[in-house]
């Protein structure tokens, strides 16, 4: 059997340890993101702790570290491409305050934890949710840009990404169709609503990199169909997961089987690997990542 080791870079004769890779990186992207928040008494307390208890409330931070894994694949620093990735978390952090709302998903708990709007109420939810989004462009803005990426391209692709065209747009099409789906809806969502921040992160981190349009092209097909296969795998996994309010829920297995589900996020993954070839820098993350979801429902 193949040792483990502590180093990051790709062997033919060791094996990635991916656990290792997000440890670390989770590590180095909180410490950033927590320094974002509002300090005390910067603006009204009970907002800036609800803001603080969406943020702190645990998660992967898959997508910031997807952010990172994209500035090293394409040939660049992981640190040059901390602020986007912080960013990134922000505005996903933002996301889940307002699809746990009444109004949306109404979910008292995330993680074991109460809820924004269970814990502090359904107005400062609401607008620690816009607080989260706009510190989210604050913190992308003090990305040191370099080479033909200038701070205007970043802002757009955040934009886009949070936007009618982004995860807004998912939502609503989430709203719309979850209690009766079709395969088109479907996709739309997992495009929209989940890949979008899967995309955006990915993206960034490749700009923030001065990723050749090449690179760009490359890591942005794989962050799409990491997105999808991402997706597609928390069904699998939630499907003997009921809501406790009986509310419907948009779920690919609403349309397929099991089996053709497994084969789809295989498929994405298998996507996602491809597209990795020629990337001038180390995909070992990335590669060792998007394997690594599909073991979730093997």
């Amino acid at each position: 059997m193949i040792a483990k080791t502590r180093r990051f870079r790709q062997s033919t004769t060791i094996m990635f340890d991916i656990e290792l890779y997000l440890e670390t990186r989770k590590t180095e992207v909180e410490t950033e993101l927590f320094k974002s928040l509002p300090a005390i008494g910067s603006c009204p307390a009970i907002l800036g702790e609800a803001m603080v208890h969406a943020v702190k409330s645990g998660g992967k931070r898959l997508r910031p570290i997807l952010c990172l894994a994209a500035a090293e694949a394409a040939a660049g620093r992981h640190s040059g491409a901390m602020f986007p990735a912080c960013a990134v978390e922000l505005l996903h952090s933002y996301t889940l305050v307002h699809d746990d709302l009444p109004c949306m998903d109404n979910d008292l708990l995330r993680r074991g934890l109460p809820t924004v709007h269970a814990k502090y109420g359904e107005a400062i939810a609401v607008l620690a949710g816009d607080a989260l989004l706009t510190l989210a462009f604050e913190t992308l803005a003090r990305t040191p840009v370099a080479g033909s990426t200038t701070m205007s391209q970043l802002v757009v692709e955040l934009c886009r990404a949070s936007g009618a065209a982004g995860v807004i747009g998912g939502q609503v099409a989430d709203i719309e169709f979850a209690g009766n789906p079709t395969p088109e809806a479907v996709r739309y969502v997992f495009e929209h609503k989940t890949g979008a921040l899967f995309r955006v992160a990915a993206r960034l981190g490749a700009m923030a990199a001065n990723a050749s349009p090449e690179s760009l092209h490359l890591l942005t097909v794989y962050a799409e169909h990491l997105g999808f296969a991402f997706q597609i795998i928390d069904d699998i996994l939630d499907a003997n997961q009921a809501k406790s309010d009986g509310q419907p829920e948009l779920s690919c297995l609403t349309i397929m089987s099991l089996a053709d589900a497994r084969a789809w996020a295989a498929d994405h993954t298998r996507r996602a690997t491809e597209a990795l070839q020629n990337l001038p820098g180390d995909t070992a993350a990335l590669r060792a990542l998007v394997e690594m979801l599909l073991t979730r429902i093997a």
